[in-house]
């Protein structure tokens, strides 16, 4: 949308809903008109995920009605502050990966749905409402299964961090530290993309494969861990570099992909039997942060 506002001025916004905190911290759902066409999109996104889910979602009771047992009390060692914060979370998962582009989605979750990004009218919001309201139970259900399994790996290795003594692995036990805390937090079921959320596990798994072999070959894995240091290094100068600059959603997407094949990368150096998703190296992903060459 455009406004002149005399003189030769023409006044450009871009309208999107945006997803904000309402006075008491609870998030809410506005009509906004943006000033940088670039962030249109992401935040529209966001915004659309967010009003779907203010109106499909389910009562945190009949969530939890249908974990196991063993699902209960894996889940409830989650680093969540109640179960209440936990189910609306996965909730939020859940409307993302069912609003999401196919290609984008994690195997079993409903093909042919709304895209977030496209829903800019009351028909295309309509049927939007329909088909996650149609799904989300299951798919919260299916995401449920990835998690325990992400949280059951967590809980080993970290185990295996505590239980270790050595002087010799104190640099390796605290990357582990580190690498996992980035993993499982506080939001991560959201925070991880929903093609990812089922490569937690094995991203887990990885680090107690890693710790193993650091007991028998401490050296070999402070040479590993130098490369995965360095190529992280600059993907942070990269992901610097872009926040200082204008904005660019190819770019971002880039970045967001990187972020991942970090993970793959650490799969590759350091556990090698678990494969990894797609082929992965250290060149590769120094070609995406820097295509005009590294």
């Amino acid at each position: 949308m455009s406004t002149d506002v005399g003189g030769g001025v023409v006044v450009r916004g871009y309208p999107a809903l945006v997803e904000e905190r309402d006075r008491k911290g609870a998030p809410s759902v506005a009509l906004r008109v943006l000033a940088d066409a670039a962030a249109q999109d992401a935040a529209h996104e966001r915004g659309v995920r967010r009003l779907l889910l203010t109106e499909t979602g389910l009562a945190t009771a009949r969530v939890t009605s249908r974990w196991s047992s063993k699902q209960s009390l894996t889940l409830a060692a989650a680093p969540y502050r109640n179960t209440e914060a936990l189910v609306a979370d996965l909730q939020l998962a859940a409307v993302t990966a069912l609003t999401s582009p196919d290609d984008d989605k994690a195997p079993g979750t409903p093909s042919g749905g709304p895209i977030a990004v496209q829903v800019r009218d009351a028909d295309s919001y309509e049927d939007a409402v329909a088909f996650v309201r149609q799904h989300l139970e299951d798919e919260v259900h299916r995401i449920v299964g990835h998690v325990v399994a992400a949280l059951s790996a967590w809980r080993t290795v970290e185990g295996e961090v505590r239980a270790s003594s050595s002087l010799a692995l104190l640099n390796t036990l605290q990357d582990i530290r580190d690498h996992v805390a980035g993993l499982i937090h506080s939001g991560f079921v959201s925070a991880t993309p929903a093609r990812r959320v089922p490569h937690l596990v094995r991203y887990l798994r990885a680090a107690s494969y890693r710790l193993e072999k650091a007991q028998s070959n401490p050296h070999r894995d402070a040479e590993l861990a130098w490369k995965v240091h360095d190529v992280t290094e600059a993907y942070e100068r990269a992901r610097a570099a872009y926040a200082a600059g204008a904005a660019d959603p190819a770019r971002e997407a880039d970045l967001a992909e990187v972020r991942w094949l970090l993970e793959e990368l650490r799969v590759s150096l350091f556990a090698q039997q678990l494969g990894t998703d797609g082929a992965v190296s250290e060149k590769r992903i120094r070609k995406i942060l820097n295509p005009g060459g590294w």
